[in-house]
């Protein structure tokens, strides 16, 4: 795949495969299976789209103030043409055999999680495409999504995702998924407000200092007291 290819796509591969969970109701639930393809688990999934038109997008780099709890959900979006407003963000579990490997560090989160976020959101925006199209009885080419929708532009018809998710957990996951020309890009590449800054500013960010489990011990370095010695120049 080539950022200049207007008929860029991208090919799937075995162990990169995208999976969709179609028993969490009325969801779209996507994930990238690793090392362990044989999981079958929710806790896997990437990304997952209500019934609400709510978008969850799971980050497996931790957010360390270089901002990438709002940049890697940004490559998601923007491939899935989401409402930016809907998007939510999770934390990915501790598991590399779900996430691979989640160190953060050297300035690597954006271009180590760059092609595989972005299929994710291609892939599911492929799905709701052909859900929609379904839905009316079109062609695929006739219809795009926009925002948050799919429409099908010859009747003016349009369905939002919250409304195909359901549907579009049933397609079957396509093998090879257009990814967008940067002339395309909507959001990458444009000032966008945090996501984690009001939770700060409002002293309601919780960082690991923060966390507490039920029956949990604390650890102190005792130090031992300082020898006072008088000066040699007394």
């Amino acid at each position: 795949m080539t950022m200049g290819d207007p008929d860029s796509v991208v090919r799937i591969s075995r162990r990169q495969v995208l999976r969709v969970f179609p028993k969490t109701g009325a969801a779209l639930v996507l994930g990238l299976c690793f090392e362990r393809c044989g999981i079958e688990s929710e806790t896997d999934a990437w990304l997952k789209i209500d019934a609400a038109g709510n978008i969850d997008i799971v980050v497996a780099r931790s957010e360390m103030g270089q901002g990438v709890r709002t940049a890697l959900p940004m490559i998601v979006a923007e491939e899935l043409e989401a409402d930016w407003s809907k998007i939510r963000v999770l934390p990915a579990l501790a598991d590399r055999g779900r996430y691979g490997d989640q160190t953060t560090g050297g300035s690597l989160s954006i271009r180590t999680s760059w092609k595989r976020l972005r299929r994710v959101g291609a892939t599911a925006r492929t799905m709701l495409v052909s859900a929609a199209a379904g839905e009316w009885s079109v062609p695929e080419k006739e219809c795009r999504a926009e925002v948050g929708y799919v429409i099908h532009a010859a009747s003016g018809r349009r369905l939002g995702y919250g409304e195909l998710a359901k549907a579009a957990a049933r397609q079957g996951v396509p093998q090879r998924v257009r990814l967008k020309e940067a002339s395309e890009f909507r959001l990458v590449g444009q000032p966008i407000k945090r996501l984690d800054t009001p939770a700060k500013v409002r002293g309601r960010a919780k960082f690991g200092i923060d966390v507490r489990i039920p029956n949990m011990v604390f650890a102190a370095l005792a130090r031992p007291p300082p020898v006072w010695r008088p000066s040699r120049w007394l």
